[in-house]
């Protein structure tokens, strides 16, 4: 059986977007969802 992460739960939202290394992409994420909104910035 695979392993995998699920996104949409709080445990897997924060196992994938809740470390350093992956800040960029959780900056990415956030930015594509606030589309007409101000822009996230590190």
């Amino acid at each position: 059986m695979a392993k995998f992460i699920n996104p949409f739960t709080d445990v897997g939202f924060k196992k994938i977007f809740g470390q350093e290394v992956s800040k960029d992409l959780l900056i990415d994420f956030l930015n594509d969802l606030l589309v007409d909104e101000k822009s996230i910035t590190d």
